[in-house]
C-alpha cells in the first residue's frame, strides 16, 4: 500500500475529536487501514491512530515486534481497532516513557492505567471485547488519546519530565515498559 505522511504536533487536526467509522463497507476504509499499517511499520511506531495521518476517523492500528523504539516491548499482534472505547480503567497506575510518531524525538514520563478494559469493531465490523495490561494498555490508552485530541504531553504531571530522548538524563532505553 502506501506509506503516509505522519501529522506532526501544532496542526490542528490532532487537536479535535475523531468522527465514529459507520460504515464497514465503504470502499476506502480497508485501504485506509493497510495505509496506516504500512506508515507505522515504516516509522517504526508501535501504534498509529487516524489523526496522526490527517484523518478524522476512529481507527487504531497497532503491533509489537522487533522494534528498536521500544526494545523492552513484549511482543503484540497487529491489531486494528475501529471506534475504540475504554470501559474500565485499573486504579493501579504505572509510570512509563512514552513517545509518538507525531512529536518525533521527544518523550515523556507519564501515568497511565496498568490495566484497561476496552471495546471496539475490528478491520471487519465485528465487536471486541478485551483486557489488556502494561505496555498493551499504555499503547490503546495513548491510541484513544489521540482520537480524542489529546496528545501525551497533556497527561505530563512535570515538564521536568518532557523532552528530547538525547537531552533527558533520567530517560533511557532500559525504563521503558
Amino acid at each position: 500500500m502506501t506509506v503516509l505522511k505522519i501529522v506532526k504536533m501544532g496542526d490542528p487536526a490532532l487537536a479535535v475529536k475523531s468522527l465514529p467509522v459507520t460504515d464497514f463497507n465503504d470502499e476506502t476504509l480497508q485501504t485506509q487501514i493497510a495505509d496506516m499499517i504500512d506508515t507505522m511499520r515504516h516509522y517504526q511506531g508501535v501504534g498509529l491512530a487516524a489523526p496522526q495521518i490527517g484523518l478524522s476517523r476512529q481507527i487504531v492500528v497497532l503491533e509489537v515486534a522487533q522494534n528498536a523504539r521500544y526494545p523492552q516491548a513484549d511482543s503484540i499482534e497487529l491489531d486494528v481497532l475501529i471506534n475504540p472505547r475504554i470501559i474500565d480503567y485499573s486504579t493501579q497506575t504505572e509510570a512509563g516513557w512514552e513517545g509518538c510518531l507525531s512529536l518525533p524525538g521527544l518523550r515523556g514520563h507519564v501515568t497511565r492505567s496498568g490495566s484497561i478494559s476496552y471495546q471496539a469493531f475490528n478491520r471487519t465490523g465485528e465487536p471486541v471485547t478485551q483486557t489488556v495490561y502494561g505496555f498493551h494498555a499504555r499503547i490503546i490508552q495513548h491510541e484513544v488519546d489521540h482520537l480524542n485530541g489529546v496528545l501525551y504531553p497533556q497527561r505530563l504531571a512535570n515538564l521536568q519530565d518532557f523532552g528530547f530522548e538525547d537531552s533527558l538524563p533520567a530517560f533511557s532505553k532500559q525504563t521503558l515498559l
